[in-house]
């Protein structure tokens, strides 16, 4: 496993790093620390920045001994910098930090940097945000769930990584009422509320059978919920509400810049609205 981690000395980088202990990321991990001068925003010096790149170094290698550790600057545009580092180091995933929102706050936009790494990266990008009562030793996961490709890559990155005994994950799988209202047009059953309630509980078991025995044979506790609403906006609540270390979903498109561009509606507000660490998960291509 190699992650390309972004630092620049804030609070929200050091909890970024700190978070990772929740990622289940395996012992052998080798890890790239990238800190990038630039003129408005700190580091503004490549003399600061090779400073905090050190101090970065030191909390990461006695935090995880067991990872191979190492850290380079740059000078430039932060994002850019790690999207051109990324093209060489080729991690399998890039760690940026973004601040924690208090439970009232929900972001509409993420920070300059993390937009850009998400929107272009081809690998997995991971959004940090320390968060309260984080727990390292048997993480709580949600997932995201609707059956498609990303969905199902988000599933098979969890079941490959080394997680404690404990760790929890849920599948939850959004009904969109809109959808479910169109289907109740052609189908008048399906104005019943009862009949309803039971179509879409069917749909999401069905769904998810594949995913949670994929979970559950990798020694996690999985569990399916299916529930109506809006997908960008109940996962991010459902997040709350579990206390989840961490959210995990798939963009529904990859490959070209221009569908990178188009990331995919939940997949980007559920990474800007989250209060918790946010995984957009991608395979890595050929």
């Amino acid at each position: 496993m190699r992650i390309l981690i972004g630092y620049n000395g804030t609070d929200a980088a050091k909890a970024a790093m700190a978070d990772l202990a929740t990622a289940g990321l395996p012992d052998g991990t080798e890890a790239l620390i990238m800190t990038v001068a630039e003129i408005c925003a700190r580091p503004e010096n490549p003399e600061e920045a090779r400073r905090l790149a050190s101090e970065a170094l030191e909390l990461m290698r006695n935090r995880f001994p067991k990872w191979l550790i190492a850290a380079e600057t740059a000078s430039g545009s932060a994002g850019r910098e790690l999207l051109a580092k990324a093209e060489s180091f080729h991690p399998d995933m890039i760690v940026v930090g973004e601040g924690r929102q208090s439970n009232r706050e929900h972001t509409m936009f993420l920070g300059q940097v993390s937009n850009l790494v998400l929107t272009e990266a081809d690998c997995t990008v991971r959004i940090s945000r320390g968060h309260e009562n984080i727990n390292d030793t048997q993480p709580r996961l949600l997932i995201g769930y609707d059956g498609s490709p990303g969905a199902e890559a988000a599933v098979n990155t969890i079941a490959k990584r080394s997680w404690p005994s404990g760790t929890t994950a849920t599948l939850l799988a959004v009904a969109d009422s809109g959808v479910v209202g169109s289907i109740g047009r052609f189908v008048p059953q399906m104005k019943d509320a009862v009949i309803e309630t039971k179509f879409v509980s069917q749909w999401g078991h069905t769904l998810a059978a594949e995913a949670l025995a994929t979970l559950t044979e990798a020694g996690i506790k999985a569990s399916v919920e299916i529930v109506m609403g809006n997908a960008k906006t109940t996962i991010v609540d459902r997040a709350d509400s579990l206390n989840a270390d961490c959210i995990f979903v798939g963009p529904h498109c990859a490959g070209n810049s221009f569908e990178r561009f188009l990331l995919g509606s939940v997949s980007s507000t559920v990474a800007a609205r989250a209060h918790c660490s946010v995984e957009v998960v991608r395979s890595p291509q050929p």
